[in-house]
């Protein structure tokens, strides 16, 4: 148990278990609370009667503390996310400055039968997220303060005795074939909410929720249609089903429900009818949990359905996640207990900031970040390219994944522990930046103002509020900012701006070092403005003093993983080569390029004789001779990729098209050739348009960078020599 500062006042916090039957014996457990940086507070064991005492200090600025039930765990494995890992269950609460006595918290320990006269009790639980997309990967933002609804769908022996005997026949057909691939025509709404996990060229597990599919099913066209072949290794008793009485099918259809569920989800998506049974709410990490009950003559496995609102504005509630068909979108079977993924996409929706558990010793400092990548795929700055460890290529040094040059607006991401504001009174930060050969005098600081927001209660209606961290002035120190507390002056921390609430500084790069292009002859016009720079980031105590971080036993780390999700291993800084103990700082070297491409067609070729500006014709003889094309694709670093394609009329590419990574300096025009016949195909005179387009790979941590982009275009027509 970590022992708290001298002077901290402390507050108990009763910990009561809820089971089904009194009598029934606990297994050993214990219950944790864990502060907001992931330090534990406090552990307990559970007694007997299912009850704990836990002490949580009441810090100067409040924490957000995290109390966790679950197994007992030997002192060197113990962290929130092997607890959670084990299945541990965890609550969120505010401890407050002001507060002077907190509420009993009640867990629920679930056996999922009990006696029948209690009915059955089963566990519903999940998490609702708003998942966006940047630099090819997923970010789940969790959706707080929502209400999610759950409904009991009528399960399929209930619905397929209610069909129409036509629309039995239509099962029948599909079974008993042989009938051609069955085009079924997809909802209207986004086929990848259909494939969130797997992708838009299968249909999933997920996709049907979740359930084997049968033989042979795939998407032919993501946009139109879902293509089933089902005739091939269905059960010979099902096939034979199909051509006897209508009972004898619906008892084998019934018995086949795990192969034929996708075809009665996509043949009767709206046949089904479901029954309101409970709402839950999220709290700040997005998860939800309650309990349904079932009558003890229902032996049916529950198939949920689940909706989600939430109130954007006020005065009503906004519809959030809403998946239909709901027969597409039902979990069918749904094993008590099991933890669900909701995902939304509504532009509007109120989310709060990621909470994993973030694995790292006291009085951290985590450069989580620039944007929304993590530092560690920089080149140079984790354990297999940090420089002097085997993998390191200088030339290399603060790429993006060894290939990718950094521009535009830069947005570091840095977390702090809050035990740095309430114990070690370390209130400040500052980043700077500069260029590696210039001296200490150079260093530019990040003037833009940084805010967070918050979302909280107001007259009974959501309000948001902004939280400003700075730039300000501590002492005789200017351009600080301030580490944000773990709460907010009321209410809960809100991201209405992904992009903006999760930075922490800003670093404009094309205003210190811009992008110098070429002439029109693809000569570079100027110096390349490109090159190695340098991150620093500082701490300030609350008087404006620069701390030495050391002295104070501040732990300066970076996230060991490219992936910002779920549970956050940490890798010492410091053994990265990653602080400067002279200076007092954390400084992450990066390589700036935001120079553009180049991008110029030639005049096209036909033995010797180039097609007139003004008119582009080449008369042709011979459908052997070669046409040649000539163009220029060039980025002064080769950060750059380009394509160049050559089509007739609307058709397709008449030639082969070429792409690959742009040249540096000015290398001959590179040409592309294809025979009179290869472009003109049947044609015996056609008109082709060139287009070529070169595009710089520089990224600012959230997408790549489109100032840079060339294009070029030049058209041309084949038509036949005239009769001399």
């Amino acid at each position: 148990m970590t022992s708290p500062t001298r002077g901290e006042r402390q507050i108990p916090l009763e910990i009561t278990t809820v089971r089904s039957e009194g009598t029934a014996e606990l297994p050993p457990l214990s219950a944790y609370a864990f502060g907001s940086g992931g330090g534990l507070l406090d552990t307990q064991p559970v007694d007997a009667k299912g009850n704990a005492r836990l002490t949580l200090p009441v810090t100067r600025e409040g924490d957000a503390v995290r109390v966790v039930l679950g197994p007992v765990i030997d002192t060197e494995e113990l962290n929130v996310g092997e607890l959670l890992r084990r299945g541990g269950i965890d609550a969120h609460l505010a401890v407050r400055p002001d507060i002077e006595k907190l509420p009993p918290l009640t867990f629920d320990i679930t056996p999922e039968l009990v006696r029948p006269w209690l009915g059955r009790r089963c566990v519903v639980r999940g998490t609702l997220i708003k998942r966006i997309v940047s630099g090819g990967f997923n970010r789940d933002l969790p959706v707080c303060n929502a209400a999610v609804d759950i409904y009991e769908v009528d399960p399929w022996p209930r619905i397929i005795p209610r069909l129409p005997d036509l629309e039995i026949d239509r099962i029948r057909d599909i079974i008993d074939g042989p009938w051609p691939p069955i085009e079924l025509p997809i909802p209207p709404r986004p086929i990848e909410d259909f494939f969130e996990e797997l992708g838009p060229d299968v249909i999933g597990p997920r996709a049907l929720n979740p359930q084997p599919l049968p033989p042979r099913i795939a998407i032919r066209s993501r946009a139109q249609t879902a293509v089933m072949d089902v005739n091939n290794g269905l059960p010979a008793d099902l096939r034979f089903a199909a051509r006897a009485s209508r009972a004898v099918l619906e008892r084998a259809i019934v018995s086949n429900l795990e192969l034929l569920r996708p075809i009665l989800c996509w043949l009767y998506p709206m046949r089904v009818r479901k029954t309101k049974i409970a709402t839950a709410f999220t709290d700040q990490c997005g998860h939800f949990r309650t309990v349904i009950w079932r009558s003890f003559l229902d032996t049916d496995i529950p198939d949920l359905y689940f909706t989600a609102r939430q109130r954007i504005w006020p005065g009503f509630w906004v519809t959030i996640h809403e998946r239909t068909p709901v027969a597409c979108n039902t979990y069918w079977n749904y094993q008590c207990g099991t933890e669900i993924t909701l995902i939304t996409r509504h532009p509007a929706v109120h989310t709060c900031p990621p909470c994993p558990p973030i694995l790292a010793p006291p009085n951290w400092v985590l450069f989580m970040a620039i944007g929304n990548t993590s530092v560690w795929r920089i080149h140079g700055a984790n354990t297999s390219t940090r420089i002097g460890a085997p993998g390191f290529e200088p030339a290399r040094r603060g790429l993006l994944d060894g290939t990718t040059p950094w521009g535009g607006t830069l947005r570091p991401r840095i977390e702090f522990d809050q035990a740095l504001r309430s114990n070690l009174g370390v209130e400040f930060y500052r980043v700077s930046y500069k260029r590696p050969s210039e001296p200490d005098t150079e260093w530019r600081f990040s003037t833009e103002s940084v805010n967070r927001h918050y979302i909280h209660t107001v007259a009974g209606e959501p309000v948001i509020t902004q939280y400003p961290l700075g730039p300000t002035t501590a002492g005789a120190t200017s351009h600080l900012y301030r580490i944000p507390p773990a709460l907010p002056p009321a209410g809960q921390w809100s991201l209405p701006n992904v992009v903006l609430d999760t930075q922490n500084a800003v670093i404009n790069t094309t205003a210190v070092a811009p992008g110098v292009g070429f002439d029109t002859s693809g000569a570079p016009a100027g110096p390349d403005q490109s090159g190695l720079w340098q991150i620093r980031i500082e701490l300030f105590s609350g008087a404006g003093v620069l701390v030495d971080p050391e002295a104070l036993g501040i732990a300066w780390r970076v996230p060991e993983s490219v992936d910002l999700t779920g549970t956050i291993d940490t890798e010492n800084a410091a053994s990265l080569g990653l602080v400067d103990t002279v200076r007092n700082c954390m400084i992450v070297t990066i390589r700036v390029d935001n120079n553009p491409g180049h991008a110029s067609i030639g005049a096209p070729t036909l033995l010797g004789t180039a097609a007139a500006a003004n008119c582009g014709v080449l008369n042709w003889s011979a459908r052997g001779a070669s046409v040649d094309s000539p163009y220029l694709a060039l980025h002064r670093n080769r950060f750059a990729n380009f394509s160049f394609r050559i089509q007739r009329g609307e058709g397709p590419d008449a030639a082969a098209a070429v792409s690959g990574i742009a040249e540096e300096g000015v290398p001959p025009n590179t040409v592309l050739s294809a025979t009179v016949g290869t472009l003109l195909d049947t044609c015996t005179t056609a008109g082709f348009i060139e287009e070529l387009r070169v595009r710089p790979t520089t990224f600012d941590g959230w997408s790549r960078q489109t100032a840079g982009d060339r294009d070029a275009a030049r058209a041309f027509v084949l038509t036949p020599a005239p009769v001399p």
